[in-house]
């Protein structure tokens, strides 16, 4: 499960990084490579959201589930995935 989720999660980075800045994307990768796979995620959509980047919206059931999948910090908004640009 970890491994699946894992992998999941770099795809969902490498694909989105390009329109993320590059600090954001070394935080993100610095948390997968220490384990912190729930903060990765949670910091990945919110700075989706925060950018108001399009994502494909084939994509946005990946990112929900990767945020339904594990417990996440309690200032984590319910609504987060929801506040996705799918494009």
């Amino acid at each position: 499960m970890q491994n699946a989720y894992r992998s999941t999660l770099v795809e969902q980075v490498r694909r989105y990084a390009p329109a993320l800045p590059p600090g954001k994307v070394d935080s993100l990768r610095t948390l997968v490579l220490v384990g912190e796979l729930s903060l990765a995620a949670v910091d990945l959509v919110t700075a989706l959201v925060d950018g108001a980047v399009p994502v494909d919206p084939q994509d946005v059931p990946t990112l929900r589930r990767l945020l339904e999948s594990v417990t996440l910090p309690p200032d984590t908004p319910a609504d987060l995935t929801d506040r996705l640009v799918a494009e």
